[in-house]
């Protein structure tokens, strides 16, 4: 009687060793099931945030390109349509513009009206099959003559202090006299012993529709000492 009741004890205990062994266990298990939903909920989390950054970078990209693309087309409209870049390839307008000098005119400002007389313009020559740049001596109507190495305009000898100096003697050319037809004007280069301009042309006459600008802004590129 008293073997089976030990044995009974025994039986009992290990029973109850079992029972908190395996509450142990679900203890464990669901510890180890609480990290694992923990680490999963972190890891997603951190998924989340990093693809809220990859989002927010690729928008970022987005932006930038769209404006560097803005930017482009405005500048290509701007010195399509607007304004002119011009690079001075001869001494013809020398001192006021050297070789190397690059200039910025509005490509529009002679599209409805004529030139005054003393801009300074950039055309295309038929007869001489490129682009120059000039200065405005005729307009329509008017009569150029040269008398004594200078300028005369219907008559009246033209005052050109503001861009040459007196001791500059302006030869004929071809001819004496210059009428300038109705929508054209005559243009001769600053550096008259040079300048291979209207005075020796066999049409000495651009029209306005030839002329692409004027010249706003000059860029003096050979002050620079790599030119």
């Amino acid at each position: 009687m008293d073997n089976f009741e030990e044995n009974k004890k025994q039986d009992d205990m290990q029973e109850t060793n079992l029972q908190v062994e395996n509450l142990q266990d679900d203890t464990a298990q669901a510890e180890n099931l609480q990290d694992n939903e923990v680490q999963d909920a972190a890891s997603q989390e951190d998924n989340t945030s990093l693809e809220k950054e990859k989002k927010k970078e690729r928008k970022k990209h987005i932006i930038e390109w769209t404006v560097y693309a803005i930017v482009l087309v405005a500048l290509y409209i701007s010195f399509h349509f607007i304004w002119m870049i011009g690079k001075i390839p001869s001494e013809s307008m020398e001192p006021t513009l050297m070789i190397h000098d690059w200039t910025i005119g509005s490509r529009t400002i002679y599209k409805d009206e004529m030139p005054e007389r003393g801009d300074i313009v950039i055309f295309y020559s038929d007869e001489e099959q490129e682009t120059m740049v000039k200065r405005v001596i005729g307009l329509p109507g008017e009569t150029i003559t040269f008398v004594g190495g200078h300028v005369y305009v219907d008559g009246e000898r033209l005052d050109e202090s503001a861009y040459l100096e007196d001791s500059v003697v302006t030869e004929p050319g071809e001819q004496d006299e210059f009428v300038v037809p109705d929508g054209c004007i005559f243009v001769l280069g600053d550096n008259r012993e040079v300048s291979y301009d209207a005075r020796y042309w066999e049409n000495p006459y651009i029209s306005q529709d030839k002329i692409q600008s004027d010249v706003e802004v000059v860029i003096p590129f050979h002050k620079l000492p790599w030119f």
